[in-house]
């Protein structure tokens, strides 16, 4: 899976706690609304889900969120501040030694 090779490649932990969360079956992965995201997350900071992202909350500020996947209205939600909704593949060549991410769960 890339989450390990990139956990390798790069010396980043985050990315081994990463690949195991989402290599559990899919009934047990993380949902997190963008409301909770946006209290823990400081404007600006990187934020990886290693689940779902959905719409309820509020995003009162520019984020930058990867994700496995996001329903329509949290896309929507992350984008109108400014922020970005991004796909494990797009967050980890940003990111790739996982400097700077904060893991939501």
């Amino acid at each position: 899976m890339m989450l390990e090779r990139a956990a390798k490649a790069g010396k980043a932990p985050i990315w081994q706690v990463a690949a195991r969360r989402l290599s559990s079956p899919s009934k047990n992965r993380v949902e997190v609304n963008v409301g909770r995201i946006s209290r823990l997350a400081k404007a600006g900071e990187a934020v990886f889900v290693p689940g779902k992202v959905l719409g309820t909350g509020i995003v009162g500020k520019r984020l930058v969120v990867g994700a496995f996947s996001f329903s329509s209205q949290a896309m929507t939600k992350i984008r109108a501040t400014g922020g970005s909704a991004l796909t494990v593949q797009e967050f980890l060549k940003k990111y790739p030694d996982g400097s700077g991410v904060k893991f939501v769960e």
